[in-house]
């Protein structure tokens, strides 16, 4: 029991840190696009920050 509430804490952490996005997005490469290799994490992460600062929407800062 406590493995299972340590396994939901760790997946709500994830999803709320947006760590769950990274693993989305291997899991959509490899569905849609098979012949190209995935970017890095650290590419990964550098493209999501400057689309954020780039299209910032709703964000108050």
């Amino acid at each position: 029991m406590l493995r299972r509430a340590w396994r939901r804490l760790a997946w709500y952490v994830n999803g709320v840190t947006g760590q769950s996005r990274y693993s989305a997005y291997l899991e959509h490469e490899r569905a849609r696009h098979p012949d190209r290799e995935p970017m890095s994490e650290r590419d990964f992460w550098r493209c999501v920050y400057a689309d954020q600062d780039a299209n910032p929407g709703a964000r108050c800062c």
